[in-house]
Formats: C-alpha cells, structure tokens, sequence
C-alpha cells in the first residue's frame, strides 16, 4: 500500500493549512483511516473528520462520500492547525494500519523583482528579496548571480555573485546590487539576479529583473515648429477645439505651446496644462506624445466654456518660439430648423423657421433663403418667399416666416422647404429645412344603423305582428337607407311566419323605422321558435347591430302527464376515531401512472421528514433525550408534513435490550422497550395523529450514514437476511394503514443497475420487493437509484437513469415508487453547480436523473432526502428550483406544468433533526425552535392527504352517512326537491347539519346525498337524525324521510363506576446494593461546537439481580440534563448519580441505561466511571 502524502500549503506562522493525500493503491479502498503524531493542534478540518486526539496521536477518518476510492485513484483532505513545538511537522503515519512516513516537503525559495532610480552620480543599491515559502529545521543555502539586460555590468552596475544561508527558521535575505548615477538622457535599463544550486529547499521562482530607472531629462528646443487651431463644436455656452503641433524640419523632443484666451478649458486630453494665470495658458505634451518626428504633427484638445473673445485665441508659441502668425480665425456655421404650424379654417397662418449661427460673430454675418414646393404648392397652400437674413455683429439667431393658407378640406398633412445659399462671414452646416402643414379637418362621420331583437307570443289563431325597431345612432343630413330580409331559425317561414324582404328609408333628420313580419297563431305544444331580419347594404350610414332575433314564445300547454314518485333511503355509517389535525387519506395506497393514489384512485402527494436515529447506535429516533416522542410528532402534524421516513439498521430489528437515548422521564411509555418495540410506539400514534410511515432500510450495522460498503448485505449481514427482515416487517404492520410501505435501502451506490452478479441493485430490489408482496400486498415499493450509471455520476441514490433501460418489474402491480435523492452545492461542488448557466440548468438535471420518469408517466418518483444548511450561497437557488420542481413547474418558469387535478413528485425532506452534520433540520439546535427560513420554501408544496378528490382539508377523515333519493321511473323533464337534516339523538356534534336542492336530469333515477359524520372516541349507544325532503317540481313524495344512524365503534355506552379503591402506598426504594458484577459503558450519542449527548449502560454480569445502582462520574463537564437515573452530589471532581426509582434492579446478564446533556467539547479521555 502506498504512503500517505502530507503537504503544507500555506504557513504564516502562528497557524498553517497542511493537506494529506491518501492513495488507494492498486487494490483500491473501501473506506480509510489515517493515523500520524504531531504536536500541531487542528481547529479545522475539510474532507474528513477526526475520530480522536489523544497527546500527540492523531485518528483520522473518511466522510460519507468519499470512502470508496478506485484503484490507482486517491483522496485527500486538508486541515487548518497551529503549530506546536516541532512546527508542522507529523511522523508515524499509518493508513488502514499500515506504516510509512511521507517524504518531507521541502519548503520553496523565491527572489523578487527589484527597481532603483539611478541617480546623477555615485552608487544606489538595488535590493532584491529573497525568501523561504516556510521556515526550515535546518540550514539551506542558495547561490545567486547577476546578469546584464539592457544594463551593462561595469558601466550601469556592479556584477555580483555568492551564497545566500538561511538559518533555521529564517524566511527571508537581501541580496545587494550597487547601480552607477549618470546624468545621460537615456531608457529605463534592466539586469537580473537568478537563484542556483539550492540545498534544503527546492526553486519555486529562481529569477527577478532589476530596473535601473532613468531620472535624467531633455529640455526641448526652440524651433520652426508651427500651430494649428479649430473650433470643432461650438453650443454657445461651450465649445470642443483642437490643436495641431507640426515640427517643422527638425524633430521635437518635447513640446510646450502657450497663448492667449479669455475661454475657460475645462477638459484636455493628450496634454496637460502647465499653468494659467489670468488669460495666460502653458500647455505641455503628455508623457507619451513629446517626440515628434521632423515633418510630423500631434495633436490634443480641450473643452472649455467661452470668455469674452468667444473662442478666439492669440499670442501662440511653440517651445517659446512664436509661430508663423496667429491661426486663421474659424467661420461660424449657419443652420436653419425644421418647423411646423396647423394650417386653420380660414385666413393664414405664421410658419416660423428658425436660422442660428453656431456662435457670435465680430462682424456682420449674411445669407439668403427661399421656399420651394413640396407636396405644398406655392399660391394654393402657402406664399412663396425669399430673401436676405442679416446677422448683426454678436447676434446667432433669426427667424423666417412663411404664410399658410387655411382650408376645410380633408387632406394629409403637406409639406414645403427653406433652403440657405450665399452665406458671408459663416459657413453652411445645416442648409436646408422642412416646414409641416398640419392638417386639422376631418371627414363628417355617418351614422350607424342597428336592428334590435323582438319577442312576442305567437297566439291560438290568426296572425301576431312582429315588430323591429331599425335605429340610427344620430340624424342624417341626407337621405339613409338600407335593405332588410327574414331568415328560417327554429321556425319555417310560410308555416311559421311570412317572410319579408325591403328597403327602409330614412329622410334627413329621422332616426327610427320599423320593420313588421306577421307570425302565424296555432295550438301545438312546443319549444319557443325563433327567425332573424338582417341589414344589408346601407348608402348614408354604417351597420351596427345587422342582425335581430325574433323568438315566437309557445302560448300552448299539454295535459299534466303521469309524474314519478320520490323515495329516500335511511342510511347508516360506522362514526370512526378522529385525527389530531389535518387529513388523512383513504386505505391503502397505490399508484396509477405517474400518480399516487389512495383507495378512491384521488391522486396524493407524499410531503414529509426524514427522523432518523434508529439506524444510530441508540437505536432510538434523535432527540428524545430532551422531548417526548408525541410532542415531537405533533409538532410535524402542525408544522403542515403528513409523512415521516423513518431510518432504521438490521442490528435494530434483532436488538434485545431496551432502547438507548431516551429520557424516560419524558417517554415514560417507552421504559423498558426494545428499539423495536419503540418502532411500534412511533407507528401507534402515527396512526393516531393521521401521519403516515415509510420504513427505510438505513444501513445494516448500527451507525451513522449509509452502509460503508454502499451495499445493501455486507460480511455481517446477508441479503437473505435483509429480506427476512423487510417480510418481517410487512407482517408486523400489514395491518396498520399509517405504515404506507418500504424504501428498501438507502443509497445503493455501489450496486449496478442490472447486469447481474452480487451486486445487481436492480435485480435485488425486485427479490426483496416481491418477498414483501408475498406477506402484505398493500404496501408501496420505493427503489432508491445507485451512484453511477454508464459513468454518469450523481449523488448516491439519486442516479436512477437506468430506468429507461431496466425497469423494475414486481408481482404485485400499481406499487412500484421510483426513489432518488438531491443536494446542492454545499455537500458536494458537483460540475453543474460551477456551470455559467446554473441555476437555469437545473430542471435539466433534475429531469436527466430522475424527473424524466415522473415525466414521461413510467412511474411515480419520490424524492426520499434533500435539505442543506442554507448557508452555501448557491443552495438557495437550488433549493428554490427543486421544490417549485415537486410543486409541478418542471421548467422552473413559475407556472405548474402538470394536469389539473394530478399531483407533483413526492418528497420528504432531510432533516427534522438539527444534528445532521451536512443539512443541520427543520427543527434548532435546542430541539424546538424551527428554523423559518428552511420551512418557508416547504409550506407552498405541503400537502394535507384530506384534500385528496378535492374534498377539502376533511374528505379524507370525515366519515359519510350517504342517503340514496330514488325516482320510480325516469321523468321526461327535470325534476327537484329541497333537502334537510333535522336532529334526532344525535346532534350539532354528532353531524354536520346539511340542506339544499337536488335536481334530476331528464333520464336520472337516483342521487346521493352525504352528511359529513363528526368522528368521537366517546364509548355511547347509536345515534340517529334524519333527512327530510320537500316541495318537488316534476314528481311527487312518496318516502320523504330517511333515518340516518350513526354506529358506535369505540365499544359499550359506560356504564356507572364503582368506588375506586383506596391506592396502595409506594414503598421506599431500596437502598443502591454494590455490586462486582456491575459493568458501566459510555458512550456518545452527539457531540457539538458546545456541548453533547451522552449515554450509560450499566450490565449485571453477575449471576443474581442487582437491587440498586451508584456510579460515580468524574469528569470536567457540567451535567445540563439527565433522564432515567438521579444526580445524588456533585463536585469539582464530578457526579455521583444512582438509579430512578423504577429501575434499580437488574436481572441477571440484564442491562439498563440513562443519558445526560453535558456542558462543553467532549474529550472521552476525561471521563472516568467507578461502579
């Protein structure tokens, strides 16, 4: 086997990270344990978790997750610690019991870049740093020399080699180069220092770059370097201008440009302003643009708001040299604008055009205009024009205004334009603009014309006359009219009514006509007829309404007909126990589809909580050290969950000694119970309280976690006896309805989806799932996926992809539940929570694992574990995204994708307890408090089982007194009668009181009326109401009443008690009788950051009972609580505790035991126990 690899990553002296490599070898490992002395003390610890620290010797094992490495593969785990006497170092390393010491690491050398200003004269001293990445034990030395780059040795810098010793636990040396000052103008010049030939350490950066910085400048020269000046853009207030500097026939190495202004710049790019004083402005090149070369130009530029002069500048030089003469001035720029104007009725109207210089000018500034058509035409729409604008010295704005014409007429919108020509003194920027004639007429609208409907009895004989009225919305100011004609409904025309056809006219001013059709009288019984009149064609109007209906009422009645007669049932139904809160479902469960069911075929949820501590090693669910078993159960009924997973381990089921960490005092119930036993307590009230019960097969030995081996047998225990187990259980619970069925191992990871051998998950699931069927045909089958299927990872149980390929096929059919469980991020950082789409591509995820089953209507899917801290950022979007999965929005785009009426994946969450090292629980670290923030994602996907059917919160609970109402013969007609119950024996608490009608349809014979029934545990004779029924249209009442009773099923009526007997006085316990024989052992049941659960078991090995029992505890720790025995004193050393006063005697090779909270971080090795 190979040997473990210790490194230490980071080391600043008073603490260090260290991280240990555990290599599998070529066998491969199946769990590990590393085992090394070291005086460091860790206070962290990641990817393993420390069994013991006992002095200086280190026990350290794996997580959950990361037992199993393949072969060749390796693990590895890191840990924070602060250095003891030896530093960080270990020795005596052992994996799995196996020797080897690691190799030392060596710690690394580094030397850094340096950099020194040269000087004008003598030596500066460049230094570079040297440095150990962690102290060592003993010395270590280097060599280092120099080597020239852009410096020259000699000339820029003195050459310097030699050996670098460090002593023990040094970390850092200076190695010193003297630099040569000068005054040339010259670049910056390097040279480098590289490390060789280390002993004790090993190279981690072997060279640096030393940088001679140039201090030394060129004063620029004076030339015939020349200055351009331009105003870019000019908005009045401000303006954007640029310099251009040329060089002229000789380069420049450095510029400096001054001049005159009364502006203000306020921005300058590509140079930087030397000084301004007064008008006064000295700018100078930025440190990249001062060389240019001869015939070459720069430029910068500047904002800057105007002065007096505007953007005139003068007074230019250039390196203190005057220029060719001032730049020549830049002309404004002229620009005319668009416009618009609503041309009006009559009369004209102004069409103002603004035209503006883009700044004030020193001297008069013209320029001419004229209008040209556009789809205005000159003389009709507006009158022509042109002419000379003139801007007076200092002057920018002007305006031209053009006449429109005013019309009535409808017409779009028209257009004409203004163009600029000729400017003096200015340029043209914008010549030309578009002037907007807005049109303001519009065209008379005409009216609507409507027909409305019309209703009349169509009488015995002769005619009735029908009659439309036909409307216009408003008076006309012409003529309007329109064509009308009768079209056949339910009635004929010529036997029915006479048909029509027309033209209506309306003169100017008129606004309603009417339409007359004759309809023919008869005495035929029959339904109401109807015929229409439609508009068409109108000239001098719209249609509105185009069509009227005219209904022929029926006037004719039969002779009463033969009516049936009307009889209720009496009715009678077993009361039933009630719940504690909330619904309960139904019989047994099944499955349909992707759906699963109750007794009725309603679709229900499972919503639930994971309880674990029976696969523990006190083989009792967690918590009931410090809480009753029914406070807590009630507390999950209140806080909305209707299901709990209930963990258990194979050692449970054959445990013969009573249960471990239980204060009794709290479950007094429970005393003296066997684990199993307790198992059936927790059923009981289950079954009490409505919650329901999913057994999961945990692991096979006591413990924490899953089976090490990821496997449902191991060496200890065969799959025979695994499934000897699950028919054991389905026969002690076939039963009872709260026992829903069996997850019938907990993550499988190691099985193999099909394939068969050993370790075909697949193959044995159907062995023990159909085992279970032979014995209880009621129970739900739940298959957990494995870890990897065709080298697709996921989370351990979660991975059921072989589905599609191998599904499980059982005896008993409608049973089979798909099984998986979920994490995020803050358990393990798979690939997909790195990805840049996370968290969007979680549905993905979700439905290539185990949602597309659930999708795809192959079976129902129910998540078995997910939960986490809360506390890892990324959890929150995962948790968001896989509950608004269970809640039905499979692509997570916040609305349901699921059928009304169908219900989402099941789910029971992990955990309720707060001692789950990975998720924390539903519930706080005190055991009562819940934590809100975890429970708020929950509550919108809880299910309550009595909304099953949509029956609401009691159609599962309630019981149903259902009374037939039968009819003697189907009516013709519908029929209905009113309905209500009237108390008799039993009452307003007995039944829930109901009334109504009931109407048949036409063909029905019976319905059904259901009184809610009030469930009691109150042992009472049968009770009896009835329900009445009254006033019936289309039959009469033959049996009007049926007697409703309600069966008592909690046994007899009671009957009067006797004088109770006068109770026996206790007796005195016995005084603690020592004993040889008696064997005490500790253990600890949790531990956490300040405190821990532990338990006592005291043994008789003796070959008589032992009455009475002292033990004397010596420990630094302050007992908190304790349940099962008494504290009798208690001092610094410790306690001294005896037995309660019902458990001081044990019968021979009999055990009992009692627990305690303790105050502190629990050292075992600081216990002592004296018996």
């Amino acid at each position: 086997m190979a040997n473990v690899n210790y490194a230490v990553a980071d080391n600043w002296g008073s603490g260090f990270v260290g991280a240990m490599t555990v290599p599998a070898g070529s066998a491969g490992l199946n769990g590990w344990t590393v085992e090394f002395d070291a005086a460091f003390d860790i206070s962290n610890i990641w990817g393993a978790e420390i069994v013991s620290h006992v002095g200086d010797h280190y026990v350290i094992r794996n997580l959950a997750w990361n037992a199993s490495v393949p072969a060749n593969a390796s693990a590895s785990f890191g840990f924070q610690a602060e250095p003891g006497s030896a530093a960080t170092s270990a020795s005596g390393f052992t994996l799995n019991g196996a020797g080897g010491d690691p190799a030392p690491v060596l710690p690394a050398l580094s030397v850094a870049d340096a950099a020194v200003a040269e000087g004008d004269s003598g030596t500066s001293d460049l230094a570079f740093t040297v440095s150990l990445s962690a102290p060592s034990a003993t010395p270590v030395t280097v060599s280092y020399s120099t080597a020239g780059g852009t410096a020259t040795a000699g000339s820029d810098f003195t050459a310097a080699t030699g050996t670098l010793t460090f002593a023990p636990g040094e970390t850092s040396k200076v190695v010193h180069v003297p630099v040569a000052g000068d005054m040339a103008v010259e670049a910056n010049e390097t040279l480098s220092l590289t490390l060789s030939a280390p002993a004790g350490a090993t190279l981690a950066h072997a060279s640096a770059t030393g940088t001679i910085t140039n201090n030394d400048v060129v004063t620029p020269p004076a030339g015939s370097a020349g200055l351009d000046y331009a105003v870019k853009d000019d908005w009045g207030s401000g303006f954007v201008a640029s310099m251009t500097v040329e060089a002229g026939p000789s380069a420049l190495n450095g510029w400096t440009v001054e001049f005159d202004s009364a502006f203000t710049i306020t921005n300058i790019w590509n140079a930087e302003i030397v000084s301004h004083v007064g008008t006064h402005y000295v700018v100078r090149n930025a440190a990249w643009n001062g060389t240019v070369g001869a015939g070459k130009e720069v430029a910068f530029g500047f904002q800057a708001s105007a002065g007096a002069g505007g953007t005139s500048a003068t007074g230019f030089l250039v390196n203190g040299a005057p220029v060719g003469g001032d730049p020549a001035p830049v002309l404004p720029t002229l620009a005319v604008a668009d416009a618009t104007v609503t041309e009006g009725n009559a009369g004209t109207s102004d069409l103002a055009f603004t035209v503006s210089l883009s700044a004030a000018s020193a001297t008069p500034v013209t320029v001419t205009y004229a209008t040209a058509n556009g789809t205005a035409s000159a003389g009709a729409d507006f009158a022509a024009l042109t002419g000379t604008l003139t801007f007076a010295p200092g002057e920018t704005s002007k305006l031209v205004h053009v006449q429109v014409t005013g019309d009535t007429a409808v017409e779009t919108n028209e257009t004409l334009s203004l163009n600029l020509a000729n400017p003096t003194g200015a340029t043209l920027a914008d010549a030309s603009a578009t002037g907007t004639i807005l049109n303001d007429d519009v065209a008379p609208v005409p009216p609507v014309v409507s027909i409305a409907d019309a209703t009349l009895a169509e009488g015995n004989a002769g005619t009735s006359d029908f009659a439309f009225t036909v409307t216009l919305d408003k008076a006309a100011t012409g003529l309007v009219s329109v064509q009308y004609a009768t079209a056949n409904g339910i009635a004929s025309a010529g036997s029915d009514y006479a048909a029509q056809t027309g033209t209506l006219t309306f003169a100017a001013g008129e606004t309603s006509k009417v339409v007359h059709i004759q309809v023919t009288g008869d005495t035929a019984v029959e339904a109401n007829e109807t015929f229409t009149v439609k508009l068409s064609a109108p000239t001098g109007a719209t249609l509105g309404h185009a069509t009227a209906t005219g209904t022929i009422l029926n006037d004719d009645t039969a002779p009463p007909a033969h009516v049936p007669e009307i009889s209720v049932s009496d009715a009678s139904v077993v009361e039933g126990n009630p719940g504690s809160g909330g619904g309960e479902v139904d019989g047994w469960l099944s499955t349909s589809g992707n759906q699963i069911v109750d007794a009725n075929g309603n679709s229900v949820q499972i919503g639930g909580v994971n309880w674990f501590g029976f696969e523990s090693d006190t083989m009792s669910p967690h918590g009931l050290w410090t809480r009753g078993y029914k406070d807590m159960m009630n507390q999950m009924e209140d806080l909305g969950f209707n299901t709990i997973r209930l963990p258990f381990s194979s050692d449970m089921l054959h445990a013969t000694s009573q249960a471990n960490g239980i204060d009794y005092s709290k479950n007094p119930d429970l005393a003296g119970l066997t684990p199993l036993q307790v198992m059936d307590k927790i059923v009981e009230y289950a079954d009490e309280i409505g919650m329901k019960i999913i057994l999961d097969h945990h692991r096979s030995d006591a413990g924490a976690g899953t089976s090490s081996n990821g496997l449902w047998y191991d060496s200890s225990h065969s799959e025979a006896q695994w499934v000897s187990d699950w028919q054991m259980l389905a026969q002690r619970y076939a039963g009872d309805t709260a026992v829903i069925g069996a997850d019938l191992h907990n993550e499988p990871y190691n099985g193999t989806w099909g394939g068969g051998g050993a370790n075909d998950w697949a193959a044995a699931a159907e062995r023990a799932g159909n085992a279970i069927g032979d014995v209880n045909s009621n129970w739900l089958i739940f298959v957990e996926g494995i870890g990897t299927y065709e080298g697709n990872n996921y989370w351990w149980g979660g991975n059921l992809m072989g589905v599609r390929d191998r599904p499980i096929e059982l005896d008993v059919e409608n049973k089979l539940v798909y099984s998986a469980h979920d994490y995020p991020n803050s358990i393990y950082p798979q690939p997909w929570f790195s990805d840049p789409s996370y968290p969007a591509n979680l549905p993905e995820k979700f439905d290539q694992m185990w949602g597309y089953i659930y999708k795809e209507n192959i079976a129902p899917v129910y998540i078995g574990e997910f939960g986490t801290k809360l506390t890892d950022p990324k959890d929150a979007p995962w948790l968001e995204a896989i509950t608004s999965y269970l809640g039905g929005d499979l692509d997570n785009n916040g609305t349901t994708d699921i059928a009304a009426g169908d219900k989402g994946v099941s789910w029971t969450y992990w955990s309720w307890n707060p001692n789950s090292g990975d998720t924390g629980g539903i519930l706080k670290d005190d055991w009562r408090s819940v934590n809100t923030n975890k429970l708020s994602y929950l509550e919108g996907i809880e299910y309550d089982f009595g909304d099953a059917g949509g029956g609401g919160a009691d159609a599962g609970t309630q019981a149903h007194a259902l009374f037939t109402v039968t009819l003697s013969e189907a009516a013709t007609g519908p029929v209905t009668l009113d309905f209500h119950t009237v108390a008799d024996t039993a009452g307003a608490a007995d039944f829930t009181a109901v009334s109504g009608t009931l109407t048949f349809a036409a063909g029905e014979l019976t319905k059904i009326i259901a009184v809610p029934i009030t469930a009691d545990r109150v042992a009472e004779a049968d009770e009896h109401f009835s329900l009445v029924l009254s006033n019936p249209t289309g039959a009469t009442l033959a049996h009007a009443t049926g007697i409703g009773t309600i069966v008592n099923d909690d046994g007899a009526a009671p009957t009067t008690p006797t004088e109770p007997t006068t109770p026996t006085t206790p007796t005195t316990p016995s005084e603690p009788v020592h004993d040889a024989d008696l064997q005490a052992l500790f253990s600890s049941v949790d531990s956490w950051g300040g405190g821990f659960n532990a338990s006592i078991a005291i043994h008789n090995d003796g070959a008589t009972a032992a009455h009475g029992w002292q033990i004397e505890i010596n420990m630094p720790y302050e007992i908190e609580n304790i349940w099962n025995a008494e504290i009798v004193s208690h001092d610094a050393d410790g306690y001294v505790i005896r037995n309660a006063a019902w458990n001081g005697d044990i019968a021979h090779d009999a055990s009992v035991s009692f627990g305690f909270i303790g105050k502190g971080q629990l050292d075992a090795a600081h216990i002592d126990l004296l018996i």
